[in-house]
Order: structure tokens, then sequence, then C-alpha cells
């Protein structure tokens, strides 16, 4: 049998180019300076900024970088060629861990607010003059009409008409809070609070909450209303009772995004709506009875969360400071508010810009306020 060496040899001659092809390409690699790598994973981490690269951090420079020359002469020397390789994934590795453990920052926080067109001018102008002025870019409303003028105060596209019903029945309850949730889904950002439009947040504590707690592992937190968990009649066996905690949304509900990313079977994509209708509750009691009663996790107590159903006279000024989030409400001739002296109560009923304006007096809207 003949045998041509033509074809061998041009089978040779390509896979000797497509080596020195890949040596070029990874020489180029190694030259790169991984502090430019380092600048260029905080750059694009929310648009942040810090004044030495993370590199510096774990001792990475384009000095330490081996050179390819050094590797070309054996088999040997390009095996070690490539464990230097590996060696500079490890610390980019490192440089990209370094950043992700970053404390969390405002940017981090998607703030959802569920509201309906009956409460535009009363509530939303309310808490979009005080508290919404610290996070404008954070805060989104979820309404069920368009609304033009409220538009007009905020950034473009945060306030979302979801076309639920207005009415408060627990069907429209959750219908905003399944678009809340995807929402937030879909922004990728550490957590998901949500409020309701009868609550201010004081904004730099609920930063320095979330900042005590790991975004990446799974938190409930919140305040119940209850002092035990809510029992209700298992669906799928009447004959029998199922309990869990929920914390109420007129407080206040965080979720970390791995917590977000768990509830998404249950959540996503309007599936909220559907287990709060097989439960008949509406949605905070949803959210709970996701993340307790099915997914086994337990909610979180924060005390300076603070809804209309506790007695919010018996919080005493000195600690006000130290709140996340307030509310109000009047039954019957009594008001159900935080005693601070401050503005007029007939020109400030619910205390909130009083309580603003204690907490931030310097802002131009509380220096503007007739006292």
């Amino acid at each position: 049998m003949r045998l041509s060496l033509r074809p061998a040899a041009k089978l040779t001659a390509l896979a000797a180019l497509v080596f020195i092809m890949n040596v070029f390409i990874w020489s180029n690699y190694l030259k790169h300076d991984f502090n430019d790598v380092s600048t260029i994973v905080e750059s694009n981490k929310h648009g942040r900024q810090q004044q030495q690269p993370v590199a510096q951090h774990v001792n990475q420079s384009e000095d330490e970088v081996t050179p390819l020359h050094k590797y070309k002469r054996s088999a040997k020397s390009f095996i070690g060629y490539m464990d230097t390789l590996k060696n500079e994934g490890e610390k980019l590795k490192k440089v990209v861990q370094v950043a992700h453990l970053e404390p969390t920052q405002l940017d981090d926080i998607y703030i959802s607010v569920k509201t309906t067109k009956n409460f535009h001018q009363s509530r939303l102008r309310l808490i979009i003059d005080t508290w919404v002025t610290l996070a404008r870019q954070q805060t989104y409303f979820f309404t069920d009409a368009d609304d033009l003028e409220i538009q007009k105060l905020l950034p473009s596209g945060h306030l979302i008409n979801t076309n639920c019903s207005s009415d408060h029945s627990r069907k429209s309850l959750c219908c905003k809070m399944a678009f809340e949730y995807d929402n937030y889904m879909a922004s990728n950002k550490r957590w998901f609070c949500h409020v309701d439009d009868d609550t201010y947040v004081n904004i730099p504590q609920l930063v320095a909450l979330l900042q005590k707690y790991n975004h990446s592992e799974e938190w409930y937190l919140g305040k119940p209303s209850l002092r035990h968990p809510l029992e209700i009649i298992d669906r799928n066996n009447p004959v029998q009772k199922l309990a869990f905690w929920f914390a109420t949304g007129g407080a206040g509900i965080c979720i970390s995004k791995a917590l977000a990313l768990k509830m998404l079977p249950h959540a996503g994509g309007g599936k909220l709506m559907t287990v709060g209708e097989k439960i008949r509750l509406p949605d905070d009691c949803t959210v709970g009875y996701i993340i307790n009663y099915i997914l086994h996790k337990e909610l979180t107590v924060i005390n300076e969360f603070h809804s209309h159903l506790e007695a919010l006279w018996q919080i005493r000024v000195p600690e006000i400071k130290n709140q996340i989030t307030f509310s109000y409400a009047k039954y019957g001739d009594k008001n159900n508010i935080v005693r601070l002296e401050g503005f007029d109560e007939n020109k400030d009923p619910t205390r909130f810009w009083s309580i603003h304006c204690h907490l931030f007096p310097y802002t131009k809207h509380c220096a503007n306020m007739p006292r």
C-alpha cells in the first residue's frame, strides 16, 4: 500500500498554525493589566467608584505576569505556562469575589410602593415630597391607573399602571404584589423591599439594616401584626389547619435576592395571584405563606418596622432616628400617629413632615415648610 505524506504534512502545518495563534492570543491575555480588569468589574457594579482598584487588595500587578517567551522551549515549560494561566484565573476570580462582597448600598435596593388612584393626591404626594426625595431612583409605585400629574414628579417609568382592580380585595392586592415581584426580579438588585403608600421610610436606616444581612443568603425581614402564626384551613385537606408567620405590608417587607429566586416557581409570572386565590388571603399573607409555609424559611422580626396596627404614640422621640418605617391611621376621632412636636397637626395630620424634618432638618423642603 502506498502512503501519501502530502495530506499528513498539510494537517501538521495546520495544527502548528492553530497552536501558534493560540500562543499569541494567550500571551496578549497575560500582558493584560489585571488592575484594569478590577476597575471594569467595579465600574459595572452599579456605577461604583473606589479610590483603589480591587486588584490591589489581592496583590495582583502587571509585573507579576510572566512573559510567554520564557515558556517557548519545551513541553515541560509549556505546562508551567498553563499553570500560570490557571493562577491568573484564580486571582481574577478573587477580584470578582471581593467586588461581590461589598456592603449593600442604596442602589442595591428595589423599593416598591403599592397604591391606588384614589390615594395619589392624599398619600403619594406626601411621601414623594418627604422620604422619596432620598431614594427617587430606587422607588417604584404600583397603581391601577395612569396619572400624568404624578408621573411628572417621578423619574420616567417609576409609576407603573398594573391595570389591576382599584378595590381593596385580596385579588387586587395580590395582583399588584405579583407585578412588584416580577419587576423586582427583572431589576437584578440585591434586595426587594415593599411598603404601602401610608408608610414613611427612614432611608439611611433601611440601608444600614440591609448591610447587616447577606443578600446571597435567604432572608425574610419584617414585622408580624399578630402575636401568633396565622392559621388557615388546608384547602387540600379541609379537616386540617396549617399555620405560618407573615410580615405585614403596612410595616414593610424586605426579601433577599437569594430568597426571591427561590420563590420564583411559586410567585413568578403572576403565580403569586394564583397562590393568593388558593389560600384566599391578601398579598402580604400570601408572601408569608410562600416563604414560611412552602419554602420553610423563618421570618426575621425587625422591631424598627412600625405599622398602623401598633400603638405608634409609644415610640419615644429620642428613638425616632433609629427606627426604619412608620405609618399612621385614624380610628374615629383618634389619630394613631407618632407623638412628635413639629408642624401644626392640621397641616401635618400624619406627622410625616414632622418626622422627615426631625430626621433631615437641613433639606430644602423642611426649610420652606410653615411651622
